[in-house]
């Protein structure tokens, strides 16, 4: 009996000892989730915080509306615009050479570079003259011919008109002719013998010559080549954009800076058509004074027009689309205006109200109307040109 009555009493121990074990859970699930829904004062205080956006501080630049002058920059090179062959005109040997006639050596118009045996051509000179002389006494001759011919028909045909035949007027016409030819001929020795001192007619620098003490030259070959001072040019491509700025561009003033120096410079002419494969034009300028060295690479600053009641900005004004960003009461507002084009100081653009400044970089996240507060301290504070 007692071995039957022992389960019978552990039944009730088991299910009371289950009972208990899902109440403790179920009252752990039911605290976890009242603890996880309690406020947090420092969550709370932190989300608060974080639904007041903070002001942008913004630089701002104040612009003073003037005349500005539109300049355009371009990247040029020196060059020669043509260059010249040194070619004799008539064929000797060289007995003399000038210190100018060597590469990099620079000469004066009609200074003597170098000459060319002459006994040659001043041979050939006086045969010439003695050539024209022994012409002029044939004409003498037949002259005195004539005369006489006249007088002995006048005597023997009074108050006839004496004929041509007998007045030797054919003979008289072909010894004038000789005559003629005997005086070109000592025109063309008397050039030939000038000729052999070689010369140019312009001041120039030498780039090429081949010409030394007893080489022969050959007329019409070429020995070397120099170019003239007055052909060194600034040649300087151009989008067709600027060069509608610059418009008219002949006749514009310009910078010309090479690593050591600054040249004025002027715009001669501009090219005819533009480069088939870059689509741009060229400029030539004419450099004011002593030009620098050709093949040297420039940097080319041409002066355009005037725009009167404009705004010279800096570049960091502009923002998206062509436009900037003014602060006016607090608050961004957007400003379109008509840009005129860029210098190397900054981008002029029609005046516009600039409210309390132009905006200087970029705002993450601008829009309009957006609160701004401006740095007082900030590079954008002054006023003044950029």
């Amino acid at each position: 009996m007692s071995d039957l009555s022992e389960p019978a009493s552990g039944k009730p121990k088991r299910r009371w000892a289950g009972t208990t074990q899902v109440v403790v859970v179920i009252t752990l699930v039911l605290l976890a989730l009242l603890y996880a829904r309690a406020p947090d004062n420092d969550n709370t205080a932190l989300q608060i915080g974080a639904g007041e956006d903070p002001k942008p501080l913004v630089n701002v630049y104040h612009p003073v509306a003037g005349a500005n002058i539109l300049t355009v920059a371009a990247t040029g090179s020196v060059d020669v615009r043509n260059r010249v062959a040194l070619t004799p005109q008539v064929t000797g040997r060289v007995v003399s050479i000038s210190p100018s006639l060597r590469v990099g050596g620079t000469f004066a118009a009609g200074e003597q570079l170098l000459v060319i045996d002459r006994r040659d051509f001043q041979l050939a000179a006086e045969a010439a003259e003695a050539d024209v002389d022994t012409a002029a006494s044939d004409l003498k001759l037949e002259q005195a011919k004539s005369d006489a011919a006249r007088a002995n028909y006048d005597l023997l045909h009074p108050d006839e008109e004496v004929p041509a035949l007998v007045a030797r007027v054919p003979q008289i016409a072909q010894a004038e002719a000789r005559l003629a030819a005997a005086r070109a001929r000592e025109r063309v020795a008397a050039l030939d013998l000038e000729r052999t001192a070689f010369s140019l007619p312009f001041d120039g620098t030498v780039t090429r010559t081949s010409a030394e003490v007893g080489q022969l030259l050959t007329r019409g070959v070429s020995f070397g080549e120099v170019f003239a001072a007055d052909a060194i040019e600034v040649v300087a491509p151009i989008s067709a954009d600027n060069l509608k700025r610059l418009n008219p561009a002949v006749g514009r003033r310009a910078r010309i800076r090479d690593p050591y120096r600054a040249f004025d410079a002027v715009v001669e002419t501009v090219s005819a058509e533009l480069d088939s494969r870059t689509r741009f034009a060229t400029l030539y300028l004419k450099v004011t004074g002593e030009p620098p060295v050709p093949g040297t690479f420039v940097d080319v600053e041409i002066e355009g027009p005037v725009f009167a009641d404009t705004f010279l900005l800096p570049d960091a004004a502009e923002q998206a689309n062509d436009r900037v960003w003014v602060v006016a009461n607090g608050e961004l507002r957007a400003v379109t205006t008509p840009a005129y084009g860029r210098t190397a100081d900054g981008w002029i653009t029609q005046a516009f109200d600039p409210g309390d400044g132009v905006v200087l970089g970029a705002v993450p996240g601008a829009t309009e109307g957006q609160a701004v507060e401006i740095n007082r301290a900030g590079p954008g504070a002054g006023t003044g040109t950029p």
